[in-house]
Order: structure tokens, then sequence, then C-alpha cells
């Protein structure tokens, strides 16, 4: 799928309060295979959860979201990806 300009700004635009965190994609059992480069990685987050910024963790719907001069979307994943690898 090609991302448009238009379709990353309508992921960012969700309004988290009016998503039932059911309905969302859970990601609280997904895993990575280490094996992966960071771009394979990122395109298998992608993929299970069609929507970067809005997804859920259990029971509970999680919106992430980034101040203009914060670290691009990219850079936090792959933070969170170490971070999650290394135990923290």
């Amino acid at each position: 799928m090609k991302m448009t300009t238009q379709k990353i700004a309508n992921m960012k635009n969700v309004n988290i309060g009016a998503v039932h965190a059911d309905m969302l994609p859970d990601v609280s059992n997904m895993t990575f295979d280490n094996g992966m480069n960071r771009k394979e990685r990122m395109t298998s987050f992608l993929r299970h959860t069609s929507n970067p910024y809005c997804f859920s963790v259990g029971s509970v719907g999680v919106k992430l979201e980034f101040p203009e001069d914060a670290p691009s979307l990219q850079d936090a994943l792959c933070t969170f990806l170490l971070r999650q690898r290394s135990g923290l």
C-alpha cells in the first residue's frame, strides 16, 4: 500500500476517544524476528497495525502523537524496538 501525505494525515488525526479498543489491532503479543533488518521489522509492524499511530495493548487504546520537532515515527519505533529487545 502506497502511503500518501493525505493517508498519513488521516492516520495521525484519528480520535482515539471515538474508537473502541477492541476494534484496534492488539500489539501486546506481537514479537519481532531479530533476524530481520530494521525496514523489515517496521514493515511487519505496519502490516500488523495498519495505523502505526493508533492501536491497542490488551484492552487499552493507544494513540501515538509527536510534536512537530520530535523525532520521526521511524526513529521513535526504532528506539522502542531497541528498548524492547534489551528488556527495558
